[in-house]
């Protein structure tokens, strides 16, 4: 997969022709991925790289709507990654800046992605685009007829009567539903990072971890334990993972990402690591002794091996 980043200013030498889709896709959740496999079948059949056009940063956090989105779902070199499993030949990566974001929705269109020769344009019934947003799919359209150029905006995909989009995975996550978080992103959520020194309080206690230092500004989900999938090198496995600031070792701890690999012992320092999650076992709590920490701590561990047996029947 080709990516190709773009400045407000950057004066393009013609591309080759493309179907490309639209959108921020922060998530890439199953209403994005219908976006992607409409523009994938489109370009398929006219015989053309399916391309995707997307902003970086987030717009929001150029704009400080929200510091909510100072974290994300699918950072940069997580979504590029996920683009190309999920079928883009191309990426186009328009640098955003205010300066961008002052665009006129007309402009927009005329000066940033008609440059870029699409065939067909796909995008989401909510895509907006140019100055305060105020460009739409209904704009969108307009445009491309008075061109002759195909565009298509897909419905909203639905689950449990509520639409599919980030901010509803966002805020499932904060609640450690990360079962829910799966349906809705047709995959386990995912953080990567490096393995760190921590402080050795696990080897003491007879369950060694892999401490986490996360590579790039994800969600990191509510603070608890999880059943996980982790992945280092050529390996995997299933894990138990806190999210949390051990509050039996301290009043005020900073949080942490804490891996107990359930059938290995290697040293991982400075490994990386990819961590799936898969299923909520319980809140973080705090114990009155470390011995009742290491009985809890028992009994994840049998709770998540009888999970992880029961999730691989079901694989």
């Amino acid at each position: 997969m080709e990516t190709i980043r773009l400045t407000l200013h950057e004066h393009w030498s013609p591309p080759s022709p493309s179907v490309m889709a639209l959108g921020t896709f922060d998530g890439l959740h199953i209403g994005h991925q219908e976006i992607l496999s409409q523009g994938k079948a489109e370009a398929k059949r006219r015989g053309v790289p399916f391309a995707v056009f997307l902003c970086d940063p987030h717009p929001r956090q150029v704009l400080g709507i929200g510091a909510e989105y100072d974290v994300l779902l699918t950072p940069l070199p997580e979504k590029l990654r996920l683009l190309e499993h999920y079928g883009a030949d191309l990426v186009y990566i328009l640098m955003f800046t205010r300066e961008v974001a002052a665009v006129a929705p007309e402009q927009f269109v005329l000066d940033l992605l008609l440059p870029l020769a699409p065939e067909a344009l796909v995008a989401g019934f909510d895509y907006t685009f140019g100055a305060g947003g105020k460009g739409d799919a209904a704009l969108l359209k307009a445009m491309g007829e008075t061109r002759a150029l195909p565009v298509w905006i897909l419905p909203p995909v639905n689950r449990y009567g509520e639409k599919v989009s980030s901010s509803l995975i966002r805020e499932r996550l904060r609640y450690g539903e990360v079962k829910l978080v799966r349906e809705l992103l047709g995959r386990p959520y995912a953080l990567t990072g490096r393995v760190v020194k921590g402080e050795g309080r696990g080897i003491g206690i007879g369950f060694p971890t892999a401490n986490l230092q996360l590579n790039d500004p994800f969600l990191i989900p509510g603070t608890g334990v999880y059943l996980v999938r982790a992945f280092w090198g050529m390996e995997k496995g299933p894990g138990v993972m806190n999210i949390g600031v051990r509050p039996t070792f301290y009043d005020r701890g900073t949080l942490s990402l804490e891996v107990h690999l359930l059938d290995h012992r290697v040293d991982l320092y400075g490994e990386e690591m990819r961590v799936e999650f898969l299923d909520y076992l319980r809140p973080e709590q705090r114990f009155d002794s470390v011995d009742r920490l290491v009985a809890q701590i028992e009994q994840d561990v049998c709770t998540a091996r009888n999970l992880w047996r029961t999730a691989q029947g079901d694989e």
